[in-house]
């Protein structure tokens, strides 16, 4: 084992030493997301009123509402009607994505949160540890998600759909799995919320009024626009590569949440002990999250037993490999978007909790938001490797099937032109004899012809 390590760093090191500024300028190409997201958190750093909310362009409206919206009207140019409709229909995707990305992640950031809660380090702040079970209580992600699906090449519709889910079942689900975890311990002090806690109607309202600006309106008006104009904006698409464009609105997307948090000052608030731990705790969760779902989207793939009703429990959980990028990209994914609405709807009516107090529950939060785009574009590469077997097989088997119409609709039009020869053919015999009877007996007139001999000329013309 120490050999081939050895082995390979040898070989990697060698590889290295052997690249030009060429390659460097190509590596740096290849990961220009993460080069330009931070280019915009230094920007939001340095000018922080520019892109907070409320700042001098306004950024709850200008980029809160119209960026999304316009990742979801790009999606929904782009996306073919049938092809939706046909995941929306895939209900054993929404049942292994909604499961583990509500109940599964909430509990190991449960786990994680009360185990610093019990740890009893005065270095750490209460605030944030009550932060890390908001973030696992939160849905997916609503644009960057459906973002690195498509560019991995995954079924980004099944992505769309899991994320339309998940955001309308988070105004019940999200409070209720806070409210249990959180009055698991007195430790939580007045961290818990209390039973009358009121604001959920303001939490219905921001989630619903956010979904149907960001969501529905820009993903229908882009389906219609496809629909009368499918060969226009297929052209469109591909000469002016729209897709590249979601990524660009998702920086700017995440550049105003990190001006909104430096101009705060919600970071200068948290101990270094306290960022370092959301930082690998963050990190340990993600990719945890990402093999797990791994494991139970690819882990019974090659698995046949001879018990059908044990194989088809089994085979509940295989997925093909554009299915399970869509899952992984869905699951370690939590959205930024309901932190703010959250904490409102929970604590507007505990006078204890001071505005500092909810902003640092937002830091685990924002640190896990910059994290997972980190990871999740590193992962795109990976991801299109891997699929790129399963897309040949696909446009191998789509080819073939084109192949058989074609051939298909040549044998119909031979046999058509065939038998219209044939046709043909007997009504020029049948006009030849008739022609040679009456050369030869001469053409009597109507009026000499008995009806007998009327009805056999008649039915040999039939023939």
């Amino acid at each position: 084992m120490f050999v081939k390590l050895k082995a390979f760093a040898a070989s990697f090191w060698a590889a290295w030493k052997k690249m030009t500024w060429r390659d460097y300028l190509n590596m740096a190409i290849d990961q220009w997301f993460l080069i330009f997201l931070g280019i915009a958190i230094l920007i939001a750093y340095l000018v922080p009123n520019l892109g907070r909310k409320g700042g001098w362009i306004a950024a709850q409206y200008s980029v809160v509402y119209v960026c999304p919206a316009l990742i979801f009207f790009i999606s929904g140019l782009t996306m073919n009607t049938k092809v939706f409709l046909k995941s929306a229909a895939l209900y054993r995707i929404h049942i292994v994505a909604q499961v583990m990305s509500y109940l599964f992640t909430s509990c190991l950031f449960f786990v994680f949160a009360y185990a610093a809660l019990k740890a009893d380090d005065p270095h750490i702040n209460l605030a944030v540890i009550g932060g890390f079970i908001l973030l696992g209580c939160t849905p997916t992600t609503i644009g960057s998600n459906v973002v690195f699906t498509r560019n991995a090449h995954g079924n980004h519709a099944a992505t769309l759909v899991e994320v339309t889910i998940a955001n309308l079942l988070s105004p019940v689900l999200s409070p209720a799995l806070i409210s249990m975890y959180m009055t698991s311990d007195d430790k939580w002090g007045e961290l818990r919320p209390e039973s009358g806690s009121g604001g959920y109607n303001s939490l219905y309202r921001s989630v619903f009024k956010q979904l149907g600006l960001t969501v529905f309106v820009p993903l229908f008006v882009g389906q219609v626009i496809r629909f009368f104009f499918e060969k226009q904006v297929n052209w469109f698409a591909l000469k002016f590569k729209i897709n590249k464009f979601s990524s660009v609105f998702l920086i700017l997307i995440m550049w105003s949440t990190f001006s909104s948090c430096f101009h705060t000052g919600a970071f200068a608030e948290s101990t270094p002990q306290t960022t370092a731990l959301v930082l690998m705790q963050n990190m340990g969760l993600y990719w945890l999250f990402l093999f797990a779902t791994l494991l139970v989207t690819r882990g019974s793939h090659k698995l046949r037993f001879k018990n059908k009703y044990l194989d088809a429990c089994v085979g509940f959980f295989r997925f093909n490999k554009r299915d399970t990028i869509a899952i992984c990209y869905v699951v370690p994914a939590k959205t930024p978007a309901l932190g703010v609405p959250l904490i409102n709807a929970l604590y507007n009516s505990n006078a204890s909790i001071s505005d500092q107090t909810k902003q640092m529950m937002q830091i685990p939060i924002i640190l896990y938001q910059i994290e997972q785009l980190c990871f999740s574009s590193l992962s795109v590469s990976v991801f299109r490797r891997w699929v790129a077997d399963e897309e040949e097989e696909v446009r191998l088997e789509a080819e073939e099937k084109q192949r058989q119409k074609e051939l298909e609709e040549k044998a119909n039009e031979l046999e058509n032109g065939e038998s219209s020869n044939a046709v043909s053919s007997d009504v020029t015999r049948s006009s030849g004899q008739e022609d040679d009877i009456t050369a030869l007996v001469g053409s009597p007139s109507a009026a000499d012809m008995k009806e007998g001999d009327l009805e056999k000329l008649n039915y040999r013309h039939v023939r």
